[in-house]
C-alpha cells in the first residue's frame, strides 16, 4: 500500500493532506500493474478495494487477495508488500492516520488490553457498511466538506471499526452528559453556522468531551451535529436567495466552502440546484405570481 506514483500512464495515483485530522494524508489509486516492493509505514494504513483486487503479503506470510468490496487494515510496522490480483488490475482509496490521533479518537471510548496498543485483528475484513461509512469519509475529504463533517465521519468510522475488528472491547457507555449539552451545542452552531466549526469547538462550548458531543447531540436531534449544520445553512441560504443575493457570495455567506459545495448540499436536501431556487424565488417572480393571482 505504498504512495508511490508509477511512471506507467496507466497507473494514477492521488494524494493530498487533511488539515482537519492532524494532517492526516489520504490517497486514491487506480492501479493495472504497479507492483509494491516490501516496505514499511509508522501510520496505519487503512482502506477499501473499490474495483479489482490486490494481492498483499505481509512480512514472510503466505499471500493474499483483498478483493473489490473490502476493507484493508494494516497496523503500524508491518512490512508488507503487494501488486494486482486481477487483469483489470484495482482501484482503492486509503488513508494513513498516526498512532497519537488513533489513540486520542479511541481513548474516550474504548479500553485496550495492553495500555493504548490500538492494533487491528485482521488485514482483510469483511465488512459492507463499514465499507460505505469509509467510502462517504473520504469522498467528504476529497470534495474539502466542511471540517466538523469531516471529524465526525473519521471519529464514527474508526471507533466502528476498532470496535467491530480490534483486539479490545468498547467501554460501556452512558448517557451521563449534562442535560443541556444538545442544547449547548444547538445553539453554539446556530451563533456561528458561517464558520468552520470543529468537534473540539462544540465539546469546548458545552464542557464535555468529542465523544459525549456527537452521541448527545445525535441522539437528542436525530442527526449528528455536522449534518445539522449544513440542513441550517441550507434553510440560510435560501432566505439569501429570496432577497435577491448571488449564488458565490450566498455560498461563502453562509459558510460553504466555495459555491460547488454550495450547489451539492443545496440540491441534496431541496432537490433542486440553487440556481434554481433563486430564479423560481426571485422578487420579480414572486411578484408576477401575486399580480396574477
Amino acid at each position: 500500500m505504498d504512495r508511490s506514483r508509477s511512471a506507467v500512464s496507466v497507473n494514477q495515483s492521488k494524494s493530498w493532506s487533511d488539515q482537519s485530522l492532524a494532517a492526516t494524508e489520504f490517497f486514491f489509486a487506480d492501479y493495472r500493474d504497479f507492483m509494491f516492493p516490501p516496505h514499511v509505514h509508522e501510520t496505519f494504513a487503512i482502506g477499501v478495494i473499490q474495483f479489482g483486487g490486490q494481492r498483499f503479503r505481509a512480512g514472510r506470510a503466505t499471500s493474499l487477495v483483498m478483493p473489490e468490496g473490502s476493507l484493508c487494515a494494516i497496523n503500524p510496522g508491518v512490512v508488507h508488500e503487494g501488486g494486482p490480483a486481477t487483469a483489470r488490475g484495482w482501484q482503492y482509496r486509503m488513508i494513513y492516520p498516526s498512532p497519537a490521533l488513533v489513540a486520542a479518537t479511541l481513548r474516550e471510548s474504548h479500553s485496550a488490553i495492553s495500555g493504548d496498543d490500538w492494533r487491528l485483528a485482521g488485514h482483510v475484513i469483511d465488512d459492507p457498511e463499514l465499507f460505505r461509512d469509509f467510502v462517504r469519509l473520504h469522498v467528504s475529504s476529497q470534495e474539502g466538506e466542511a471540517p466538523l463533517e469531516r471529524q465526525t465521519r473519521f471519529a464514527i468510522f474508526l471507533r466502528r471499526l476498532f470496535e467491530r475488528h480490534g483486539h479490545f472491547a468498547p467501554r460501556t457507555f452512558r448517557m451521563d452528559t449534562p442535560p443541556r449539552t444538545a442544547t449547548i451545542v444547538r445553539e453554539y452552531l446556530h451563533a456561528n453556522a458561517h464558520d468552520q466549526v470543529s468537534i473540539d469547538d462544540l465539546a469546548q462550548a458545552a464542557n464535555v468531551s468529542n465523544t459525549q458531543v456527537i452521541r448527545a447531540f445525535s441522539a437528542a436531534t436525530g442527526m449528528p451535529p455536522h449534518a445539522y449544520l449544513v440542513s441550517l445553512r441550507v434553510e440560510r441560504a435560501k432566505v439569501l436567495l429570496r432577497a435577491g443575493h448571488r449564488l458565490a457570495e450566498t455560498a461563502l455567506q453562509v459558510g460553504f466552502a466555495d459555491q460547488s459545495q454550495f450547489t451539492r448540499h443545496f440540491k441534496r436536501l431541496t432537490g433542486a440546484t440553487p440556481g434554481r431556487f433563486a430564479v423560481e424565488v426571485s422578487p420579480r417572480k414572486v411578484r408576477n405570481r401575486q399580480d396574477g393571482i
